[in-house]
């Protein structure tokens, strides 16, 4: 087999091979297409299933929490409207408390207990009442006849009170405190709380029941009296104190308060407790079941988490901590949790449900919803009572969520497999099945070409007579005849290759002449070029004002610079005497080069003439400048023009005509003012009469002002950074200068320029002219 033949296979083979792999590939990457685009669309429709359920879940869940709760409040109101109603008909009421108390059912037999120290009543009562033993008289075995009488003044709770505790919401305990000055404790139903609280609370038969128990609560209530609008303002008394465990084995409380007030609501005359259990919230919220391990939670408005499971609290990384101050509190805040993106979650700021999406726990990703509860008054944090709101929460793990997905996504890569296994068999027995017919096309084919091939081999090594039979009238065919009639070619175009040679040679010899005769021309026109531009460079520094000229002016302190950008530039300034004035002339003509330095020679020329003429009027001055320029400008078919401003100077007064650039005027007091020439003229050489549109203006000069004038060379200077110089710099560095000489503030403009071109390129003339009145 000739290596064609073997290299023909090959190529064939690997062409099939690779097709029939990009088609694999093609159908691997439709099929995998197909997976992502159905997973994607049964993950959103997850995405919204599962966060309509978690909202309308939670939603449910808060409105029931909000309803036990709100029950609870108007249990405790109720009672505090009727406890409100007897103080402030206390006096049409006393008839009826001085009967009452002598009734066997409603009488108080308080017993003084001498290893406590405190006065109670018996458990057959139906209300406990304990008073301490700061408000009796220890010699005696008394209660203060001011503390007995606040006491049955309550004495008709014994027949409220127990109903209103088995009745409405679940609580625990309820109870009535009596005014400030004498604080005793009536009870529904009747508990030995004096005894319990000797075991539970050390203490507190010493110091004022409100600041042992519930510091600051009555502060908090009195604040309102002193508030704005008083107690008329507010929508509700009712006023939470934080969750505690219960001493008496009650499990989980919150103790609900409402103050009762003095009949001209100037003072606090008692206050009615509620000690809600949460264990039908707790239980409530523990009990939420969210796919196979999420689960709820509750939590206060410092993050300190009511209600959740064991091993919710787990998963949540929360930390119990204990306070004590009379009460113990549990603590359990989601800042301290070991879970860092739990512990930095910010609860909601109003009562819309917050839906996020990936949250971390425990490396996983989880489902975070959350809604606040309606706000209300909490206690327990110093004088102030203040807004506290409870927020319910939902976790559920992502993976529960998309377990349907993840296993629809198996079946769907196994079937994806099983496919491309089945294509991968199929492209293999399609390549064995084409290669068997390449071979034997190729067998046929190559008889020819290694005949090409060896006639090509003959030729390479100089055989040109060598010719190859035509055996076909195919493409091969074509190919043989091709090549016999370019050995033909190359065969007689050998023969003759000397000669072409020869007169190739000659015409290149010939060619070379002409190119040295016309370089040598060249060199010479380059060297008149450089002279005739020489010349005009010198004639343009020579006609600026020399420094001696300068000095002799008596009155000004002038300083000028002018340097081209190329041989010869296109900027002019000038400093003139003559008719009494001093004539002080800048412009800029557009673009530069020789013709623009011709013309400036022509503006130079034009103003000293009409000076020595003795024109005296600057906007005619300016015009006949103008409409001198302009013809010569016509003459020599040029389409260049420039602006130019025209000043005179005398006794202390600077006349300016004619448009260029702005003139910067710093006084001697450092105020810095920008005088526009746009609209004192036009550009000269634009148009022959330009008078109507010439107007001049006046710069009154006092000694140690300055002036400086400037061509657009300056403020466009351009850095590397192709950012320019500008005219603010340029009103800064003369600023910084201007009490010193004209030479050395113009100096500082140029070094300050040239440190911001730096090594970039020229591209405009520079001038600068600084005029200071001495």
């Amino acid at each position: 087999m000739s290596k064609f033949n073997t290299k023909f296979i090959l190529v064939t083979g690997v062409s099939v091979l690779l097709g029939a792999i990009l088609n694999v590939l093609v159908a691997r990457q439709g099929i995998h297409k197909l997976s992502r685009e159905a997973t994607d669309e049964i993950e959103q429709g997850l995405d919204q299933a599962t966060r309509e359920y978690l909202t309308n879940h939670l939603r449910d869940t808060a409105q029931h929490t909000n309803s036990s709760l709100a029950h609870a409040y108007t249990d405790l109101e109720i009672l505090a409207d009727i406890v409100q109603t007897m103080v402030d008909h206390d006096e049409d009421l006393t008839p009826l408390y001085d009967h009452a108390k002598t009734l066997p059912f409603l009488q108080d037999k308080l017993v003084f207990h001498e290893k406590g120290g405190w006065y109670e009543n018996q458990n057959d009562e139906p209300t406990a009442v304990a008073a301490w033993g700061y408000l009796g008289d220890k010699e005696k075995r008394a209660l203060l006849p001011e503390a007995q009488r606040d006491i049955d003044r309550t004495i008709l709770l014994d027949v409220v009170m127990p109903s209103f505790k088995k009745r409405g919401a679940d609580k625990l305990q309820l109870y009535f405190v009596g005014p400030p000055k004498h604080p005793y404790v009536r009870l529904a139903p009747w508990a030995d709380m004096a005894a319990e609280f000797d075991r539970t609370s050390p203490g507190h038969n010493e110091k004022n029941f409100y600041d042992f128990f519930y510091t600051g609560l009555r502060q908090g209530w009195e604040e309102w009296l002193r508030e704005p609008g008083g107690l008329e303002q507010r929508k509700s008394q009712v006023t939470f104190w934080p969750p505690y465990d219960d001493a008496s084995g009650g499990g989980k409380i919150m103790t609900i308060f409402h103050p009762v007030w003095s009949k001209d609501r100037k003072a606090l005359s008692g206050a009615l407790g509620l000690d809600l259990t949460l264990t039908q919230i707790v239980k409530y919220i523990q009990d939420v079941k969210l796919k196979e391990t999420g689960f709820a939670f509750l939590t206060q408005g410092d993050g300190n988490v009511l209600a959740v499971s064991e091993d919710g609290a787990k998963r949540l990384g929360l930390q119990v901590k204990a306070e004590r101050q009379g009460l113990e509190y549990l603590k359990r805040v989601l800042k301290d949790s070991k879970e860092t993106q739990i512990a930095s979650i910010e609860l909601p700021k109003d009562e819309k449900v917050q839906y996020r999406d990936n949250v971390q726990i425990a490396g996983a990703p989880h489902f975070l919803v959350l809604q606040r509860l309606a706000p209300f008054s909490m206690g327990g944090g110093g004088d102030k009572i203040v807004e506290d709101t409870w927020t319910i929460g939902f976790v559920v793990p992502k993976g529960e969520i998309y377990a349907s997905l993840t296993k629809a996504q198996a079946a769907i890569d196994a079937s994806r497999t099983s496919i491309q296994t089945s294509q991968a068999f199929i492209a293999i027995g399609s390549i064995l099945v084409l290669m068997a017919g390449v071979f034997l096309v190729s067998r046929k084919m190559t008889g020819a070409l290694v005949a090409l091939s060896e006639g090509a081999t003959r030729m390479r090594q100089g055989d040109y007579a060598v010719r190859v039979a035509v055996t076909s009238e195919d493409e091969i065919g074509q190919l043989t005849g091709a090549f016999n009639e370019m050995a033909a070619e190359i065969q007689a175009h050998t023969t003759n290759l000397e000669e072409l040679v020869k007169a190739r040679t000659g015409e290149l010899e010939d060619a070379n002449k002409e190119i040295m005769s016309l370089n040598a021309q060249l060199a010479q026109e380059n060297l008149r070029l450089g002279a005739e531009l020489n010349v005009a460079r010198q004639l343009q520094l020579m006609v600026l004002p020399p420094a001696q000229e300068l000095q002799e002016i008596k009155d000004l302190d002038i300083a000028g610079y002018m340097s081209p950008a190329d041989e010869v530039g296109g900027d002019y300034y000038d400093v003139l005497r003559g008719n009494g004035v001093i004539k002080i002339g800048i412009g800029d003509v557009t673009g530069h080069g020789l013709e623009s330095g011709v013309l400036m020679l022509m503006v130079q020329t034009a103003v000293r003439t009409l000076l020595a003429s003795n024109e005296t009027d600057p906007t005619r001055f300016l015009g006949i400048v103008n409409k001198v320029i302009y013809q010569n400008i016509q003459r020599i078919s040029s389409d260049k023009n420039l602006t130019l401003s025209l000043m005179d100077y005398s006794d202390g007064k600077l006349r300016l005509t004619g448009q260029h650039e702005e003139v910067i005027v710093v006084k001697a007091s450092g105020e810095l003012e920008r005088v526009d020439t746009t609209g004192l003229g036009l550009p000269v050489g634009m148009d022959e009469d330009i008078t109507d549109f010439l107007s001049n203006t006046e710069i009154d000069l006092e000694s140690g002002d300055v002036v400086v004038l400037f061509t657009d060379g300056v403020t466009e200077a351009e850095r590397t950074d192709t950012a320019q110089y500008g005219v603010e710099r340029l009103c800064e560095i003369v600023s910084q200068n201007h009490k010193k000489t004209s030479q050395e503030i113009k100096d500082a403009i140029i070094e300050d320029l040239m440190n911001h071109i730096g090594t970039n390129k020229v591209y405009d003339d520079i001038t600068v002219l600084v005029i200071k009145r001495l």
